[in-house]
């Protein structure tokens, strides 16, 4: 997308929403006042008397002006103030000041000679021109967030509205993550990198990167995004830190209450389905919050529910009622013909085979043959036949069949079809309850206490197309059953043991905890039926194995990712504890921060990549004969999918195998220490200095046999704690985490502020490794299982009805057992103590300026690099080369043919961007901040995941797949100026004023260019190696001239690698996708129903203009559907209507 389609249809916008221009046109917990106290000539005013005034609570601060005039009150509530300043001689000076989170206000007075009796009065609202700090960063207060239109009231993706900021492609399932936590990239940076805080302490979770808890609208004081050039109390973090503040109870009573719904009737179809699924979603709660004691205690209690109802259809297929028999002969197709041809009718040149009873027939499609009879390599094989009939089966596995017993009849269709032949319907659910409440209490001037506790549960239930038992494919992409309960608390104290020395202490903790449960959960139906070593007695192996029957006639059914996208059974606990004390030191010029944050993190996870009862794979070809296929060359195959799982003889077994009484629960302490100063070098100039230091200490096993890893040396798995294997497994700490943060901010002049700054930031958190690593993948706690067929004629595992897949190796009590062939690992960085934490060096220049005392611009440079970033490295991977792929891996030495994946620090990302804002603060009606993007990411894997060439990953870099060069935004609200007070019929009657007056105008505008993506290529026989994906070589101009959703490149500009055992030459990135433009907009109307009591109706339509995003293409370009898109990026408009009571 061009930079001018970008800006023509923002810059209508603007003017829409200006079309009636008005008239004349930190601290993790707290904020700052601080100002200069002069006389009428500009001369310093020291010792001046300060009296800071919390008008919400009611208590009061004292300071004085150091010799220079300056003061400053740190630990500051968010909220409303007033500042009076006294000093013999001069009259008193008073200003209100708004003060927000990890903010500095400015109150400057100039005080007038005069009696004490007399009071100037000034207004000084929260900082627009940040003229004492440097840091990248947004404030949303409780009032904004409100008043725009959020999808699900899910704050966080307001994020996306702000420079820099993109959401990735992916996103975890719903059922891990139903409080709806986003993964975005910022600034560039993987978005695992992001931080989350509430009221000052971790709400992170280190295994899937997002935010735990994610308050709602009503429960938020406000919203602070900062993105770079973080204060050095700031840590493990290089992307976005998000820190929300709760709010708390003032000596007012104020609270509020809402419902918001949504329904299909009022939602747009899906353009390329063209349907509407039924929908139900209801969201409502309530807040109140006042004082327990006046000017003392106070307290504040929120509650959101959600309750969402979806109902879809699909058509699906079931085996016939013959099929259950054994019967498949209406599975048969063409006749194949000695020319290798195909015919409807017997051939004149035919192709014959015996049958199991003796004798002679045609080959045909789709017929079954006993993989008994003749070689393993599928020649010599006789077709099965009964009663004189082929492709009956005589003798169906009994236990099969019972199986088959779970899945309902056909019930759409012609009778007799044997194909799509179900119809089935769903009603998924969806149920929320969240809760908050926080308590405040001011002890003296010198003590202050707070405390927070969030609660939120989750629980999603989803049917598979046959049923609880048999479960199947969903039109969810999900089924099963997700249990989801987060928990946060949060303890703070502050005291003043003097008005220049302060000290706070933080305690946090939170748990995540996740169960996802496949339908029939504590079931055997497996071992029910006769199987062996599936269901093995254990709740984590119960319920229906996943089993994937290929071929016509063919079906999934079970749970399973690749069945129903259930990631079950899934166990997971996280815990986190935190442990803060800051103090904060005034001298002179100088405020001193200094603290120590200590944390214990905790997991215990269970992962069901693959279904710890199985996943079992049936294969026409088992059932094949290699001598037809050979004459059909490619025209037609023999052999069904159904015929081999009746037989009961699967291709491929997959599971993940869960050694009894080890479960993957690992620890790790995470050390913390700061200092900084904040030094105001002169009237014009402010510097904040200082260094952090961070000490990850390595995990360990919480007991023995918690967690595996890999000797490259030897060959051994290595089982944590047994033996003389250490718990950490060796693992050196990481030393060297120091990390300088230094910032500066010069007023050029009045209203115009350089910023520049410079840092250095650490960030461990990874996805799928808890804190960096997998331990907890490997063996012993989890056996990767996979069982392949020596060829695609044989089973995996022949005996497999009579004695089930074989069990995994037991270790030994030396801690050491040699890895079997076939079982996936993850290892830890060899040699142990190359152990690097992922590091960004950040920095920024900017200019801001005010262009009146409402409105400022800001232009900036902001950019980054990335070193030491973790990614998977499949070490075993064959070197590219001639002959055979097994002498070639680096762990053939060992007997390994399987991946053997390593955690590296080999990964490293680069980002710089232009970033301009415009901001208008709110004033007749009208506050808007808008935003505008020019940027590249470049990275050589895609957040951490597999290169594709282990041997040359450089030459996997380019732009990230969330780079979208032009990014621009714009969040407005505007009160319409019609009605009483207002600009036009501003004298009607109370009575027209409540249909004139009150009407409010919202939106959240993003328009994005297209993102980066790869092409690809499926079969590179010139290769012969195991990249793990392999790109093409470009020949020509991949460009179309008029790109759509039909054909968005063309493919035949790009061929097979060309030459042998290397990747192609289109670079990674070099394809861009469609552009995306969404409009989310709100009309609201506020009623006033008596003082302080007002009821808002609300009409919000996301997507408002129901624009079809399109996704991105199918990039490999060797397939039949090359270049097509096939989805929409974004969801249709969807229509909102809600009531918000406020009082």
């Amino acid at each position: 997308m061009h930079l001018p389609k970008v800006i023509i249809p923002v810059v209508a916008w603007i003017f829409l929403v200006l079309a009636f221009p008005p008239a004349g046109v930190g601290q993790a917990v707290f904020g700052n006042i601080t100002g200069t106290v002069t006389d009428p000539t500009g001369a310093a005013v020291p010792n001046a008397e300060i009296a800071i005034t919390d008008l919400d609570r009611g208590i009061t601060y004292t300071t004085k002006t150091t010799s220079n005039g300056n003061f400053t009150q740190t630990h500051l509530l968010s909220g409303h103030y007033r500042v009076k300043v006294t000093a013999p001689g001069f009259s008193e000076f008073s200003a209100s000041a708004d003060v927000q989170v990890d903010e500095t206000t400015r109150a400057d007075a100039q005080l007038r000679v005069g009696k004490a009796e007399t009071t100037v009065t000034v207004s000084t609202e929260g900082p627009l021109l940040k003229t004492d700090r440097a840091d990248v960063s947004n404030t949303l207060t409780a009032n904004e967030v409100e008043r725009l239109p959020i999808l699900n009231r899910n704050v966080t993706t307001l994020v996306l509205a702000l420079p820099g900021s993109q959401l990735n492609g992916f996103q975890h399932a719903s059922s891990e993550n139903p409080q709806g936590g986003l993964q975005m990239n910022v600034n560039g940076q993987y978005f695992y990198s992001n931080g989350f805080e509430l009221d000052g302490t971790e709400n992170h979770s280190n295994i899937l990167g997002i935010a735990v808890i994610n308050p709602n609208p009503d429960a938020l004081e406000e919203f602070k995004v900062t993105t770079g050039n973080y204060d050095a109390e700031f840590g493990n973090v290089s992307g976005a830190l998000l820190q929300g503040t709760t709010k708390s109870g003032t000596n007012q009573i104020h609270g509020s209450l809402f419902e918001y719904l949504r329904n299909d009737k009022f939602n747009a179809a899906d353009p390329f389905t063209h349907l509407k699924p039924p929908l139900r979603w209801n969201q409502f709660g309530g807040s109140v919050g006042g004082p327990l004691r006046k000017n003392k205690l106070f307290g504040f209690f929120d509650y959101q529910g959600t309750r969402r109802r979806t109902g879809g259809a699909l058509i699906a297929t079931v085996p016939t009622a013959a099929e259950r028999t054994g019967d498949l002969s209406a599975l048969l197709g063409d006749y194949i013909c000695a020319n290798g041809t195909t015919s409807p009718g017997p051939c004149a040149n035919p192709v014959n085979v015996t049958t199991t009873e003796g004798a002679v027939v045609q080959a045909r499609a789709g017929m079954v043959f006993d993989p008994t009879t003749g070689s393993p390599d599928g020649t010599g094989r006789q077709a099965i036949s009964s009663g004189g009939q082929v492709n009956v089966l005589p003798v169906p596995n009994a236990s099969m069949i019972q199986l088959l017993g779970f899945l309902p009849a056909p019930n759409f269709g012609a009778p007799g079809d044997v194909a799509n032949n179900f119809a089935a319907g769903f009603s998924e659910k969806f149920d929320t309850d969240q809760y908050d409440g926080r308590i405040d209490y001011n002890f003296s001037e010198a003590h202050h206490f707070f405390g927070r506790y969030s609660i939120a549960d989750f629980t999603k239930e989803s049917p598979g197309a046959y049923g609880e038992v048999a479960g199947g494919p969903s039109v969810f992409h999900f089924a099963g059953r997700s249990l989801v309960r987060n928990q946060s608390l949060a303890l703070g104290w502050t005291y003043s043991l003097n008005p220049t020395l302060i000290t706070d202490v933080r305690f946090g903790t939170f748990r995540y905890r996740v169960r996802v449960r496949p339908g029939g959960f504590g079931l055997n139906p497996a071992s029910d039926a006769g199987l062996i070593g599936l269901n093995r007695g254990t709740s984590d192996t119960s319920s229906m194995p996943a089993f994937y029957v290929t071929g016509d006639g063919g079906f999934n059914f079970g749970y399973g990712l690749n069945v129903n996208q259930c990631n079950c059974p899934l166990s997971e606990t996280e815990n986190h504890f935190q442990w803060v004390n800051n103090w904060s030191k005034q001298t002179g010029n100088h405020t001193i921060k200094w603290g120590v944050d200590i944390r214990r993190a905790q997991t215990t996870r269970i992962d069901s990549g693959n279904h710890r009862s199985g996943e079992l794979t049936f294969a026409d070809s088992v059932t094949g004969s290699a001598d037809v296929d050979n004459i059909a060359a490619g025209s037609a195959t023999t052999g069904l999918g159904l015929a081999t799982y009746l037989l009961g003889q699967p291709s491929f077994i997959a599971r993940n195998f869960t050694t009894p009484g080890f479960y993957p629960s690992i620890r790790q302490t995470r050390l913390y220490f700061f200092g900084q100063d904040s030094w105001r070098a002169t009237s014009k100039l402010s510097i904040d200095y200082g260094l952090r230091y961070e000490n990850y200490l390595p995990q360990t096993g919480a007991k023995p046999g918690s967690g595996g890893s890999f000797d490259p040396t030897t060959g051994d798995v290595l089982v944590a704690g047994v033996g003389s294997v250490p718990p950490n497994f060796g693992v050196k700490p990481y030393n060297a985490g120091f990390a300088p943060r230094i910032g500066l901010a010069y007023r050029l002049r009045l209203g115009t502020v350089l910023r520049a700054g410079y840092g250095r930031s650490f960030n461990a958190a990874g996805v799928g490794a808890v804190f960096g690593q997998n331990p907890e993948l490997d063996p012993p706690v989890q056996f990767g299982q996979f069982l392949s067929a020596p060829n695609i004629y044989s089973p995996a595992v022949p005996t497999f009805l009579t004695t089930g897949p074989p069990l995994p190796p037991l270790f030994p009590s030396n801690g050491r057992f040699p890895l079997p062939d076939g079982v996936g690992v993850y290892f830890y960085f060899y040699p142990l103590d190359s152990y690097r934490i992922p590091l960004a060096d950040f920095w920024n220049l900017s200019v801001q300026h005010e262009i009146r005392s409402d409105l400022t611009a800001e232009i900036a440079y902001v950019g980054n690099v990335g070193r030491h970033l973790f990614a998977n490295r499949n070490t075993n991977q064959a070197v590219p080369g001639p002959g055979d792929l097994g002498p070639r891996r680096p762990f053939n030495k060992f007997g390994l043919s399987q991946g053997v994946y390593d955690v590296c620090n080999c990964d490293n990302s680069s980002y710089h961007s232009l970033q301009t804002k415009l901001q208008k603060r709110t004033s007749h009606g009208l506050d808007f901040l808008l935003t505008y993007t020019w940027s590249k990411a470049m990275t050589n894997s895609e957040g951490g995941y597999n290169f594709s060439d282990n041997y040359n990953i450089r030459g996997d870099h380019g732009p990230a797949s969330w780079d979208h060069t032009h990014a621009l935004t714009l969040l407005h609200t505007w009160d319409l100026p019609f009605g009483k007070g207002r600009r036009w019929a501003a004298k009607t009657s109370q009575v027209a004023d409540a249909f004139v007056g009150g009407w409010r105008f919202s939106g959240v505008t993003t328009l994005l260019s297209g993102a980066a993506f790869t092409p690809f290529v499926s079969n590179a026989p010139l290769l012969n190696t195991d990249f793990n994906s392999v790109r093409p070589d470009i020949i020509g101009n991949p460009h179309v001239p008029n790109p759509n959703r039909d054909l968005w490149f063309d493919p035949a500009a790009y061929t097979s690698p060309q030459q042998p055992f290397r990747n192609g030459t289109a670079s990674k990135g070099s394809l861009r996708g469609p552009p995306q433009y969404l409009f989310n907009l709100s009309l609201s109307k506020n009623f006033v129903i008596t003082e302080g009591k007002t009821l808002e109706f609300r009409w919000e339509n996301f997507n408002a203009f129901n624009h079809t995003n399109l996704g991105l293409p199918n990039s490999t370009v060797d397939v039949s559907d090359a270049g097509r898109i096939t989805y929409a990026a974004t969801d249709m408009r969807q229509m909102q209507w809600g009531l918000h009571f406020r009082f």
